[in-house]
């Protein structure tokens, strides 16, 4: 078994043009002026001189609005119905985002010199994020929206911006290089721009969970969506293609996109053995997957990865562990196809039981780093088939120095979910909105 430490430099100078919609692939928009059209709903009392008042910069925006609209009389506007609002005329005030979760202490730099980030810090629009190598970042937006920046990822957040017509914020970033993944905000409204650019692409982000990247190397691209339907197209392509759910696509270096194909299944546990070499480390094997050419393992000390985190691939389906104890480990594992696409992950947790496993009882990490003096909500249950069991709920968990564990948990599958609002003194308004599963694995201690 060989394995290799993921440093892939991938870059974002990519070839596709991708949109996203959480039931409908999101149209291609005819110019930029469509783009920054505001969708509002008038409500009972409205009218254009108090809409005018209250979150126009100026006066003019009347007339914009109704020549816009075709209004026959802008003086009369009927409850219920849509207004195109040009998004220029529209008062608005900053929005935020804020660091979630580093792997390690680095340094990052905002637009306006380096700044050494921490958990917690605010960025602003203008910043720019360099995730120096071997390192991970994630952030949260204020519409708890989260995005994960792996090593190398260099990104701009262009725009964060709110106004008083619209319940999410404006979110357009630019990314340089790099990777990224996004886990959008599935209530989010479809005519708020959540937008990133790139040199070549640009892509439309609507409640959606997927992952570009492009190699220097053969200069192709690689799209996998694991939620949700993204549009893609190659700069070569005369028409774009819909990829759902499960599904991905290359794109060679002339820009023609493959045809799409289904990403390989979640891995699944085997069995395992004992080194050779070293007893205290454990090959845990996968069971076969066709048409896999090597695996990703993401390494993390807690359920929800957002805190210290490692990435390796492997030649076969097995992978270390190094030491086990009663404490889970997880393990994200992925299978890569032959075309170099990353397949739909399983969350695998590991922990040391007695001779027994069955008779294991072991405890689950969760990071919570900005709930610091606010309760989470907390739901865990253990699943089998379609019969959920309740494990855990409560409204009120206290998390210390940002984490919380949940013990005497005997192995089988798990989802959980998380939510709390950010510590008090905070300015913006922004919470934490969790969700996940993993498979609780126990493995005698005897074996080691």
């Amino acid at each position: 078994m060989t394995k290799r430490t993921l440093g892939l430099r991938i870059s974002w100078f990519g070839l596709a043009i991708l949109f996203a919609g959480p039931a409908q692939a999101l149209s291609m928009l005819p110019s930029d002026e469509a783009q920054d059209l505001i969708a509002y709903k008038v409500k009972s009392g409205d009218t254009l001189l108090e809409l005018s008042r209250k979150y126009f910069l100026s006066s003019a925006g009347i007339s914009q609005v109704a020549r816009i609209n075709q209004l026959e009389d802008a003086d009369r506007i009927t409850v219920g119905q849509t207004l195109s609002i040009p998004r220029q005329s529209v008062k608005y005030w900053t929005s935020v985002a804020r660091v979630m979760g580093m792997s390690c202490a680095s340094t990052y730099t905002p637009e306006q010199g380096t700044t050494r980030l921490l958990v917690g810090t605010a960025l602003h629009e203008g910043a720019l994020i360099k995730v120096p190598a071997g390192c991970h970042t994630s952030l949260l937006l204020e519409d708890s929206s989260l995005m994960r920046l792996p090593s190398g990822a260099v990104l701009k957040l262009s725009t964060l911006r709110k106004n008083g017509l619209e319940k999410t914020p404006e979110i357009r970033l630019e990314l340089a290089s790099g990777r990224v993944e996004l886990d959008i905000m599935k209530e989010r409204s479809p005519f708020t721009p959540f937008e990133i650019r790139t040199p070549r692409s640009v892509m439309g982000v609507r409640g959606t969970q997927f992952r570009v990247g492009f190699s220097p190397d053969t200069q192709g691209s690689v799209v996998e969506v694991t939620e949700g339907i993204v549009k893609t197209r190659g700069s070569a392509d005369p028409e774009s293609v819909d990829l759902t759910q499960g599904m991905g696509v290359t794109i060679d270096r002339s820009g023609k996109a493959s045809e799409p194909e289904a990403l390989l299944a979640a891995p699944r546990y085997a069995n395992f053995s004992k080194s050779p070499n070293n007893p205290s480390e454990l090959s845990v094997k996968l069971q076969r997957t066709d048409n896999a050419s090597s695996f990703q393992t993401d390494m993390a000390t807690t359920a929800n990865l957002s805190g210290l985190r490692r990435t390796q691939q492997w030649d076969s389906p097995e992978f270390k562990i190094d030491r086990l104890i009663n404490q889970a480990m997880f393990y994200q594992v992925a299978a890569i196809s032959k075309n170099g696409l990353l397949g739909s992950p399983a969350l695998m947790a590991f922990c040391a039981g007695p001779v027994s496993p069955e008779q294991a009882r072991c405890s689950a990490v969760f990071d919570a780093p900005l709930a610091e003096g606010a309760s989470i909500a907390f739901t865990l249950n253990r699943f089998n088939g379609a019969v959920n069991q309740e494990v855990i709920r409560t409204s009120h968990l206290s998390p210390v120095n940002g984490k919380f564990a949940v013990k005497d948990l005997s192995p089988g599958h798990y989802n959980w979910s998380l939510s709390y609002p950010l510590a008090k003194g905070t300015p913006d308004p922004m919470g934490v909105h969790q969700t996940g599963a993993f498979e609780l694995i126990a493995l005698p201690l005897a074996a080691q």
